[in-house]
């Protein structure tokens, strides 16, 4: 028996002794043969160092006496969360390495384009992106996939992959022929290639951006056209996406103020995933925003900004999407979500621990019909 940082663990190891957490509570009986799940729950509880048999089995579907079964120990478990399932799953573990090698491909072709003057290997990166649609079996959605992923390295590459997996579904929840679904996920994926060519201080820096800052990130959209139109093997679909993406249909985006009709309907698109993956996702300077919140958010500023089929479409369907996850509430209690308003996609009604059912909609319009003083609950996170 010897001890093995958590980061040096390798999938067949067998654990020597039980694995307890902070509060003395076993979460990895002795015996368990290790596998990448387990591995990565580990890293989720803060464990740093495990007791390991002297022996590493090959393979993991051979039996070993007096070893237990790891999928079995996951899903017998009552004292996981959602999240924490979702974590652990074999899907999540597989959607996560390779999204992460798919980052590490965007990265290395794109530099090496703009400054070896490499060819730059367009439908590669697209093919490899679209492999991540392929894992989506129906059990764990894309969107949970998202919002689990640890990536707060506000890397550009991992937010345009979100946002061309993003863009992908709008897509398909608006009945786009797999052609048109394909050109979506390609807008997406390069809509943001732009921010290569800006100074990395302004693009990085942690704090709020000077209005000059801003100004200068605001070219990227410029950019990002002028270095798509390099390629020849870029479609101009892809291009205008580049430029488009922060167009608003009321002609209050930029770089041109277009509206309506004169912007590009895969920009369109575009513009709805990357304000929705950029709200949920962690960042140097702030914390990831629930859905719910994203949802009120847009429904805030005002649908009219954007196409309103389109919009209308994505905010059903991602609300739908978080149909009977567990949730907390601002005022402390934890339930699942049990119906979405389709009238108020923010305010969905919840059934607590308690078997109390919260209608979020009614109790907003209640507390303002009231002039209640009290601040009106809401969702806080998804557990």
């Amino acid at each position: 028996m010897k001890q093995i940082s958590v980061k040096d663990l390798i999938p067949g190891m067998i654990v020597a002794s039980d694995i307890l957490n902070f509060e003395s509570r076993i979460i990895v009986p002795k015996d368990v043969i290790l596998t990448e799940n387990i591995i990565s729950r580990l890293e989720n509880y803060s464990i740093y160092y495990v007791s390991i048999k002297d022996q590493v089995f090959e393979e993991l579907s051979t039996p070993m006496t007096g070893a237990v079964s790891i999928d079995e120990q996951l899903s017998d478990s009552d004292d996981l969360s959602n999240k924490e399932k979702i974590r652990s799953s074999t899907q999540f573990l597989r959607f996560s390495k390779d999204f992460d090698k798919c980052a590490e491909h965007f990265k290395d072709n794109l530099m090496n384009a703009i400054y070896q003057n490499q060819p730059f290997y367009a439908q590669e990166l697209l093919a490899e992106t679209m492999q991540l649609l392929t894992q989506d079996d129906g059990s764990v959605s894309v969107f949970d996939m998202l919002l689990n992923m640890r990536n707060i390295d506000d890397s550009v590459y991992a937010h345009c992959i979100d946002v061309a997996l993003i863009s992908n579904m709008l897509a398909k929840w608006l009945h786009f022929s797999e052609e048109d679904q394909i050109m979506a996920t390609s807008c997406g994926l390069f809509h943001d290639v732009g921010k290569f060519m800006l100074p990395q201080d302004v693009l990085r820096k942690p704090g709020k951006l000077t209005s000059q800052e801003f100004e200068i990130i605001k070219t990227h959209t410029i950019e990002g056209f002028h270095l798509l139109g390099k390629y020849s093997n870029i479609p101009q679909t892809v291009k205008n996406a580049a430029l488009m993406h922060h167009e608003k249909c009321d002609g209050s985006g930029y770089p041109y103020g277009l509206k309506g009709n004169e912007i590009d309907r895969f920009s369109k698109i575009v513009t709805i995933a990357d304000i929705f993956d950029a709200m949920t996702s962690e960042r140097v300077y702030r914390k990831a925003m629930c859905p719910f919140s994203v949802i009120k958010a847009f429904e805030d500023e005002g649908i009219q900004k954007y196409e309103m089929k389109y919009i209308l479409t994505f905010l059903e369907n991602v609300a739908n999407s978080y149909l009977n996850h567990r949730v907390s509430l601002t005022n402390g209690l934890e339930g699942n979500v049990i119906f979405i308003n389709k009238d108020d996609y923010s305010r969905p009604v919840v059934l607590t621990e308690d078997n109390q059912i919260i209608n979020l909609q009614e109790q907003y319009y209640k507390n303002i019909m009231d002039l209640s003083a009290n601040k009106n609950i809401s969702i806080e996170t998804i557990i």
